[in-house]
């Protein structure tokens, strides 16, 4: 008995056959599913600047130079004692007592936040060297020191100016010299 298979012709079926499956598979749709999980922090943030009062050129209100920015400047001009001497028309001097006079001029602290719920802050102000022996710094009659912040405020609103007044009492027989000092203001939310 003579059996005759065909091999070739199975096998060329079979390819055909699978080939067919393959174009079958890719044309139906195809779809699949993710998930992407973010987990995010949002950060609470304060930021101060200074402004002009607007009381500015007028005596005890000198104006600041970089205003409306956290790096400004104030130039209280030249004073001595005796009498009243000072080159500074918007400078406030005045003698303390026989042994002091103070020259001050007052400016505007603004302290902003941004996604933070807290419904005050407090301020404080630290300078950056010891002044000369009869010199005495002050923010708004609180003196200041080069050892650590002095709280100012404790509970100052957001976005409203804070008027601050700079103070330097000087001792009447301070040599003659400039003084030079640099105020760090720390504003903190409650």
């Amino acid at each position: 008995m003579k059996s005759t298979f065909n091999f070739g012709g199975t096998r060329a079926l079979l390819m055909l056959s699978a080939a067919l499956c393959l174009l079958t598979a890719a044309a139906s749709a195809q779809s699949s599913s993710g998930q992407l999980t973010i987990t995010m922090n949002v950060q609470s943030s304060i930021s101060l600047i200074f402004q002009n009062n607007p009381s500015v050129g007028t005596p005890g209100f000198c104006p600041l130079t970089n205003a409306g920015t956290n790096n400004v400047g104030l130039d209280l001009g030249t004073a001595a004692f005796p009498g009243s001497f000072h080159t500074a028309t918007c400078v406030n001097y005045q003698h303390l007592t026989a042994a002091f006079y103070e020259v001050s001029s007052a400016f505007d602290v603004v302290v902003t936040k941004a996604n933070s719920s807290s419904p005050n802050y407090r301020m404080a102000a630290q300078i950056s060297t010891p002044p000369p022996t009869g010199v005495i710094w002050l923010i708004n009659n609180v003196t200041l020191t080069d050892t650590g912040f002095t709280q100012l405020d404790a509970a100052d609103n957001f976005g409203q100016p804070i008027t601050k007044t700079l103070q330097v009492q000087v001792r009447n027989n301070v040599p003659a010299q400039i003084l030079l000092e640099t105020i760090t203001f720390l504003a903190t939310a409650n």
